[in-house]
């Protein structure tokens, strides 16, 4: 006997019923293709699950790429909400507006014997550059001959950057013998369009020196520079001799210190441990915050870290062991 033909006309009514009483339209379907099968199996999940937690805001917008990133400082605003504003200008000795070729920054000046444990640094760094047997020139004869160098020769160098690939950097700080002493002169950028200035700067200060002196600036600093000079169309052939400080930690401390992190060595190294010092980690969140508000609280505490940074590496390079 030949099988009966479904009844068309009967599925959908009978679909129609089954919708109306899982609560889903109006009960009313005017073509039976207007419904998927998919359609039809979401429906009734729904009605299986009405427990289910909806996606909270935060969930719906995790996925935008142009977000900014979040951090442990998200709230900085908030925290000075209530609090009296820090003018950068007015909280800094030393420091003045300076005017490049392609635009405004801030530059701050510091001698070194100012600061507290730091008054002998110059005299003794200056000793051992004229004893060519020290442990000092021992370890810079690879790199250059030690007794063709004076002081002032000599540029210490280290920056801070809004964070990682190639984002906009606001500080170079850079240390130099001047009238017979250590003077720190940071140059910093008040917000993201002044940051060319701050290259031009550092590029003017390096040019007549002999030796460049960093930490990890082969890897990060000096490569940073390089290709935010580029982004804003700035030459830089920069190439003096490098004394890349964090290599020569490794080869001297490796056995006998936890690590060979700047602060681990200005620690155990030169004996001195920092107090109320912004994380480096929190630098980049900061100065979003100062450029948005205007208000330097961290600023000052940014360029503080910078300077002691600064600082730390020409202690340390008075304390190499004698072999």
């Amino acid at each position: 006997m030949p099988k009966k033909a479904p009844d068309k006309k009967k599925q959908l009514k009978d679909l129609r019923a089954k919708l109306a009483r899982l609560g889903h339209g109006t009960g009313k379907v005017s073509d039976h293709r207007s419904f998927r099968p998919d359609d039809l199996r979401r429906t009734i999940q729904k009605q299986k699950s009405p427990n289910v937690r909806p996606a909270s805001p935060l969930e719906t917008i995790l996925y935008q790429r142009n977000l900014p990133r979040t951090s442990r400082r998200s709230n900085i605003d908030s925290e000075r909400a209530d609090r009296y504003r820090v003018v950068l200008e007015d909280s800094v000795t030393e420091g003045r507006e300076i005017e490049t070729p392609r635009g405004k920054l801030f530059e701050i000046c510091l001698p070194v014997s100012e600061l507290e444990g730091a008054d002998t640094l110059g005299e003794r760094f200056g000793d051992q550059l004229d004893e060519p047997q020290s442990s000092l020139c021992r370890k810079l004869v690879p790199t250059l001959d030690p007794t063709a160098l004076t002081p002032s020769d000599i540029v210490f160098m280290d920056i801070e950057s809004t964070g990682l690939n190639n984002s906009p950097l606001f500080l170079i700080g850079v240390m130099l013998w001047q009238n017979g002493g250590f003077e720190v002169r940071q140059f910093f950028a008040r917000n993201y369009a002044e940051e060319a200035g701050v290259i031009i700067r550092f590029i003017e200060e390096c040019y007549p020196r002999k030796l460049l002196v960093t930490f990890n600036g082969k890897s990060y600093d000096m490569p940073f520079i390089r290709a935010r000079a580029a982004a804003n169309g700035l030459p830089f052939d920069l190439q003096p001799p490098h004394f890349d400080l964090l290599h020569e930690s490794r080869r001297v401390w490796k056995d006998t210190l936890p690590d060979c992190k700047l602060q681990t060595l200005e620690r155990h190294i030169c004996k001195r441990n920092r107090h109320g010092d912004i994380p480096g980690s929190e630098i980049p969140d900061a100065y979003h915050a100062y450029v948005r508000t205007n208000d330097a609280w961290q600023m000052v505490e940014a360029l503080k870290h910078n300077m002691l940074d600064l600082v730390t590496l020409a202690d340390i390079m008075t304390r190499f062991p004698e072999q």
